[in-house]
């Protein structure tokens, strides 16, 4: 605990990260019942109605809806897509290279020749791909594509995590003791891997903030009136001009997000691996 807090005092960006995070999912939480408007309430009177006008804080888009009561829906979508995607990405990974790295020959062979060949598309395309195969977007849709698209990253750092500690004798000891391959990595080894894990299940995170944007951004993300980040983005383009404050804040608010858990994912490095 006192490297932990003498870390974030030798770095206050990591507290300013942590800081924001905080506020983003407190926001998500009661964020949206604290507006006076829905998010796909129109407001007709005030269609781009600038910050402050008729009691929208940041104002309104082309229809006239809120894009406060917006951003603070879209960040529960966003987030629990992220979580979820982090989480799911991560137990898949660990348990495909773990089993590709402990058991070798040619399990490992045809691991890698399949991780190479999927870590050569871009994930937005391979997410892409595989939403046209799923069809229309959904948080749970959303969280398969875009775990599926982050697993050969997050397997390839597991199974380099494995193969350190595989020689281990501790790991030896384990075998000869009688010990199950199953508890051998994920009793024995897992916990001595923890540190590059949870690195990478906090940057894929952030990965996976900017992978749904983008799908927003594509308008192959989640669908209205479901409030998208990206979507809202890509739906305001054409009245930038006029009213930029309806493509100002959404992007905002996805760098505020991405920025922020960069930030706590270099802290969590720093605590979990170096020093």
């Amino acid at each position: 605990m006192k490297r932990i807090l003498f870390l974030l005092k030798s770095y206050p960006l990591s507290i300013a990260g942590i800081g924001v995070i905080l506020i983003w999912i407190v926001a998500a939480l009661i964020g949206p019942g604290l507006v006076p408007f829905t998010y796909s309430g129109l407001d007709t009177d005030h269609q781009m109605a600038p910050p402050g006008e008729a009691g929208h804080l940041l104002g309104t888009d082309a229809l006239g809806r809120d894009i406060l009561a917006r951003v603070l829906t879209g960040s529960r979508s966003i987030l629990t897509v992220a979580l979820l995607t982090s989480l799911f990405s991560t137990m898949a990974g660990v348990i495909i290279g773990f089993s590709a790295g402990y058991f070798g020959g040619r399990i490992d062979a045809v691991f890698l020749r399949i991780m190479d060949i999927l870590m050569a598309i871009p994930p937005l395309v391979l997410a892409m791909v595989v939403l046209g195969i799923l069809g229309d977007s959904t948080i749970a849709s959303l969280t398969l594509i875009v775990s599926i698209a982050y697993i050969p990253a997050t397997a390839r750092v597991a199974r380099g995590a494995l193969l350190t500690c595989k020689s281990y004798e501790y790991v030896d000891a384990a075998r000869l003791t009688g010990e199950s391959n199953f508890s051998i990595m994920f009793i024995e080894i897992l916990p001595n891997t923890i540190g590059p894990i949870i690195v990478e299940a906090t940057a894929r995170f952030a990965y996976s903030i900017m992978m749904v944007a983008s799908l927003g951004f594509l308008g192959v993300g989640l669908q209205p009136p479901t409030p998208d980040w990206g979507m809202m983005v890509i739906e305001n383009k054409s009245i930038i001009s006029n009213a930029p404050w309806a493509v100002l804040y959404p992007s905002l608010a996805i760098a505020s997000l991405v920025i922020a858990i960069s930030l706590f994912s270099d802290f969590v490095s720093k605590v979990m691996i170096h020093e």
